[in-house]
């Protein structure tokens, strides 16, 4: 029984890896798949991702800092609209993150965000509790949602995604499908896009997240260009609100923005 079991799991991790190596050469085919409309156009858009804010001052100093410059947030919709055809590229277009559904996000981002009027993305974790950190629970992801800002995936337990895959897919398969419907029924929206924990990834990690219906995925790849052809692979650039926005900037543009 356990060869049979083993036997069984290689099968499996077999065929995504198949599936997956075919839907590596052009990620668009898997969102036909999907029953989405495919993205045809790249853009220059810096998806930017931070963690914990610690006080509404520093993103407030950050976010002048980005105006000032000329970049204009943007919301993950915008940019779907606009690599699907269907709209024009905003300008200044940049795309504010942040990773792992904190509290402090709750608390300091949220306020500034209204206040200025600026979109941003939450890649969150339900129900995710680590005893180190303090994390949104249902009534904060719900705030975040109501309050038009995008609420995404980021798994429900933060593990390494190519690793759970080899040591159990069932885990793995309820890390990208069911965390999905979670935070779905948390929210009452749609969730279309999932930032992988560690910005890690690989051919099973994408072609299952392409089955699971996402729109798109997001690594830690530092660039600046949204590739049509690699949606379950797209860039982002890291920021800490503790560094003077000038550096943000530089690495902004070394990266093509």
């Amino acid at each position: 029984m356990r060869f049979a079991a083993g036997l069984v799991g290689v099968v499996v991790a077999a065929s995504l890896l198949l599936g997956s190596a075919v839907a590596a050469a052009d990620g668009s085919d898997d969102q036909a798949a999907a029953g989405q409309v495919p993205w045809t156009r790249s853009i220059v858009c810096p998806v930017l991702y931070t963690h914990e804010v610690v006080n509404q001052a520093l993103l407030r100093r950050f976010l002048a800092g980005l105006l000032a410059a000329g970049y204009q947030p943007t919301t993950l919709a915008s940019v779907n609209a606009v690599m699907s055809g269907s709209a024009d590229s905003p300008r200044g277009c940049i795309v504010l993150t942040f990773d792992d559904g904190l509290l402090s996000q709750y608390l300091n981002a949220l306020p500034v965000l209204k206040d200025m009027s600026i979109p941003a993305v939450f890649f969150a974790l339900p129900g995710f509790n680590d005893g180190v950190h303090r994390y949104m629970g249902t009534a904060e992801l719900q705030a975040m949602a109501n309050a038009g800002l995008e609420v995404e995936a980021h798994t429900c337990n933060h593990p390494n995604l190519p690793r759970l895959a080899r040591l159990n897919l069932s885990a793995f398969f309820a890390e990208v499908q069911d965390c999905k419907g979670i935070l779905e029924g948390i929210t009452g929206r749609s969730v279309d896009y999932l930032a992988y924990p560690y910005g890690a990834y690989d051919l099973t990690v994408l072609d299952a997240v392409s089955r699971a219906g996402y729109r798109a995925g997001f690594t830690t790849r530092m660039s600046a260009v949204l590739s049509y052809s690699a949606p379950y692979a797209l860039p982002r650039i890291h920021y800490d609100l503790g560094e003077p926005p000038a550096s943000v900037l530089r690495r902004i543009r070394a990266a093509g923005g």
